[in-house]
Parts: C-alpha cells; structure tokens; sequence
C-alpha cells in the first residue's frame, strides 16, 4: 500500500497518529483476515515513517477478542518490533471492550523496553494514566491513557436500581473520571503542555454501524457528549465506533474509525487514521489520512428474476486481494437452492461471493451460508439475542436510523433487565 502525500511537519512541533478498532484475529464468516491486518500494519508503519511521527496512540480493541489467535499476536508484536527498529516512535496502547485487560497488560514491562506503554485498567490514582512525551523532563505533550472503563470503574450498583438510575449513575461516572484526569493533568497544562485523553466509549451525537459494534454499556448507557470532556483536552482520541467521525461538531474529539471494513454494513465507509501536530501548546493539525483498502467488500442487490444478467453484469471496485461480496437476492421464491445457484452463476470471477441473503416476498428475509458455515453461524446468532433482534431489525423495511437506534437501546435495557432479574432469584 503506498502512503499518500503528507503534510510537513513543521520544526518544533509534535507529531502524532491516532488509529483504534484493529480488532486483530477478527475473520468475516469465518474467513481469515491476517493478510489484510498485516497489509494495514504496513501501511501504518510506513506511514508513521514517512511522517516523522513522534507517538503512536492506539484507543483500543487491539484484538477481536479475549484470546485471540497466535498469528493476530504475532502480527501485533512484529509491528511494535518493527516501529521500534525503524522508527522513534513512541506507542501508546490502550484496552478496549473487546480486549482482555490482562492480556494486553502482560507483556507491558517487555513492550516498555520497545518505547510501547499499555494501559488496560484503571489505576487508582489517575496521575498514573498521564504519559508525558517524549519524556518527564522535556515534555511535549501529555497523553491521558484512559482504557475503556467497566461498569465497575463507574458506578456501585444498588439493588431497585431503575434503568433510568443506571443510565445517569454510568454517565456521571463516565464524566467524573475524565474530570479526575483533566485535574491531574492540570500542573502539566500550566507548564504549556498540551493534553491528549484516549477513550473507549460511545459519545453521544455519533453515528453506530449496528451490525460490528457491540454496545460498550448496556443498550448505549454510559455514552457521554461531547462536552463531557473538559476544555482541559487540546485532543480526545476516542475509540469503539468504526466510522471516522467528528463527535457533536467538535473537531478534537474524534473516532480514528476501523482501519478495515470490520462488516458488509461498512463497505461504503472511507477508512483513515488521524495525524495530529502540536505545537506552542495547542493542536494545529487535524487531518485524516486515508487507509487503502487492500480487499473490497461489496453489497450487490438483485432481484431473483434479474439474478443471472446482474451478476453476469457485476463488475466489483478493483483492489489488492479478490473482493468479497455479500448477494442480497430480491424477490426470492421460496424453493431452490440459491447459494448454490450464485456460485454456479459467478465461478471463475475475480471476485468470491462469502454471503447470501434472501428477501423473501410474504416471508422474513434470512442468511444463506454453505453448510459448513450455516451452523456455525447459527449457533453463535442464537447465543446472542441482541444479534438475534439486530438480525431481526435488518429485515424489517422502512425503519429508519433513529428508530432502529430506538428500539435496539430498548431491548438491551430490557435484556438487562432480565439478566438482573435472574441473578436475583439465584
């Protein structure tokens, strides 16, 4: 992947990249990714060369999960191996919701020998989570490593509690640790040096993709605005959601996004990191630089009396590796076996059909998978009844964001409810 055009950095400044949501280890129906990780990490690597870039922040899930596979580890250490070798780059590493804590914290004491610092939990006493760069006595910037924060983190739980009374006890905790750090930060901030918070967290005001992003709290509870952050902050590099975005027309507090489309649902979406100058104390640079997508994933909709001239007609968006396509079929009659029909239709194409979805005319619409992925599938679905009711919401015309977001905050509330219902009666 080649690296776009740069800004110069201009003498005196300090340079940084914000990235998040590697969720490394991460396949897409059971399709391994490494090689696309591995691609981006490239790119990022050479990026953060040709940038002269003096810190690296990553704000979360590193990893898709709580033990994720060997080569998604081996990916990550060979790239801060890589950046140390290459580069001087400092690293700054924190925990997301997807991430284990004690995972990623392991290996800290090694990762500081390779300029890497990890915070995966929060610390006692927040003047820990400050990280000033390049060093404690020429500081450049200040950087607030806050990891995504658990419920525990936030509030103590009282029995009777209504939904309402968690929802106001998640956010009040949520704005009292950043006030915490913002205070401890402050003898940094009279010095001139400027503050970067991290975080893992859903801001309120931004736009979700519901089919990869699991709520950080339940049902969307615990999100803050944008001004919940205090003035303190010259940036807040913000991780969990995968579209790049500006959170409430403040343009500092920022979703670096997801390098790769983690779904179908972000295909159209335009990836990037972020890279930041400060300089005399205050941000000066805030841009995006894009990501290439070294694999395409592609929504083709046909209606199943059109099925074979649309994709015969089907020319996908060119990239590195063979794009994947998801095939919603319109219309679809209830007998035949349409994953296998497509297939046939598109066997020898530069490009491979992973998913079938049908739209049924009087009947709910469903997956099609090959029958190696269909019960697998199946099961994981079920496990999930939150993925069950999102599944649900796909299917059902008409439904606009603001409704969908609507209802699915109201089936993780009452989910909760249940759940808190059943450690009651145990």
């Amino acid at each position: 992947m080649t690296v776009p055009p740069l800004p110069p950095k201009r003498p005196g400044c300090f340079r940084v990249v914000h990235t998040s949501d590697w969720h490394l280890g991460k396949p897409l129906v059971e399709l391994d990714r490494s090689e696309e990780h591995r691609r981006f990490l490239d790119f990022l690597l050479e990026t953060l060369i040709a940038a002269d870039a003096d810190a690296l922040v990553v704000a979360g899930d590193v990893f898709d999960g709580a033990t994720p596979p060997q080569a998604a580890v081996r990916l990550y250490f060979d790239f801060l191996a890589a950046l140390y070798s290459r580069s001087r780059c400092v690293a700054v590493v924190t925990a997301g919701n997807h991430d284990s804590p004690s995972h990623l914290e392991a290996p800290r004491e090694l990762l500081g020998v390779l300029r890497t610092r990890v915070t995966a939990s929060l610390p006692a006493d927040p003047a820990a989570l400050l990280i000033p760069l390049p060093s404690p006595e020429a500081p450049a910037l200040v950087v607030a490593a806050v990891p995504f924060l658990r419920e525990r983190d936030l509030r103590t739980g009282r029995l009777g509690q209504s939904a309402a009374e968690i929802e106001r006890d998640l956010r009040e905790g949520l704005q009292r640790r950043y006030a915490e750090v913002a205070e401890a930060a402050e003898s940094w901030r009279a010095r001139g040096v400027p503050v970067l918070a991290m975080g893992h967290l859903t801001a309120l005001g931004a736009t979700v993709t519901p089919e990869s992003e699991r709520e950080v709290h339940v049902g969307g509870l615990g999100s803050i605005g944008a001004d919940a952050f205090p003035e303190a902050f010259a940036y807040v590099a913000l991780g969990h959601l995968h579209r790049p975005q500006a959170v409430g027309g403040r343009q500092h507090v920022r979703y670096a996004g997801s390098p790769l489309a983690l779904s179908f649902s972000e295909a159209a979406d335009a990836k990037e990191v972020r890279l930041l100058d400060f300089e005399g104390g205050a941000l000066v640079l805030n841009e995006g630089i894009p990501v290439p997508q070294a694999r395409r994933l592609v929504w083709l909709r046909v209606a199943q009396a059109d099925m074979e001239a649309g994709l015969r007609a089907f020319v996908p968006p060119p990239s590195e590796l063979p794009p994947w396509v998801e095939v919603v079929v319109e219309k679809a009659s209830p007998s035949g076996n349409l994953y296998k029909s497509v297939q046939e239709l598109v066997e020898g194409r530069p490009f491979e059909v992973i998913k079938v979805t049908v739209e049924r005319e009087g009947a709910q619409a469903g997956l099609l998978l090959d029958d190696a992925c269909a019960e697998e599938e199946a099961d994981e679905l079920l496990a999930d009844p939150k993925a069950v009711f999102r599944r649900r919401l796909d299917q059902e015309p008409g439904l606009d964001a603001a409704a969908r977001a609507a209802l699915e905050t109201a089936f993780a509330e009452l989910c909760e409810l249940r759940l808190e219902e059943e450690k009651a009666n145990i």
